[in-house]
């Protein structure tokens, strides 16, 4: 579960290996093998890489049951706006946001 956790919190921050490499102070490809599985990772990397994706160690380790969406910032700060809004407002966002995705064929 971790080499998973690993790649995907990577590829989603559009980091390489030699970035996260960089922020545990390894090299690229020992931080290679921690997502082929081929090496385990030290408990300060883990609280390092939790810290700086803003997850929690249990959610790398795959102990935490819930999946976290990932997003992006402006994604987040539109769902704040998105969670602001009364009944009305969240309708006639819904509303477009629906009409958009079957204009562009997204389901």
């Amino acid at each position: 579960m971790l080499r998973h956790r690993l790649r995907e919190l990577r590829e989603f921050n559009r980091l390489n290996q030699a970035d996260v490499a960089a922020l545990l102070n390894i090299t690229r490809g020992a931080y290679s093998m921690y997502e082929t599985s081929k090496r385990q990772m030290n408990h300060e990397s883990l609280c390092i890489l939790a810290d700086f994706y803003k997850i929690t160690v249990d959610y790398l380790l795959g102990r935490e049951k819930r999946e976290i969406f990932l997003c992006t910032e402006a994604e987040k700060e539109h769902l704040v706006k998105l969670r602001k809004l009364n009944e009305h407002g969240k309708k006639v966002i819904t509303t477009l946001l629906e009409i958009e995705c079957s204009r562009i064929n997204l389901k």
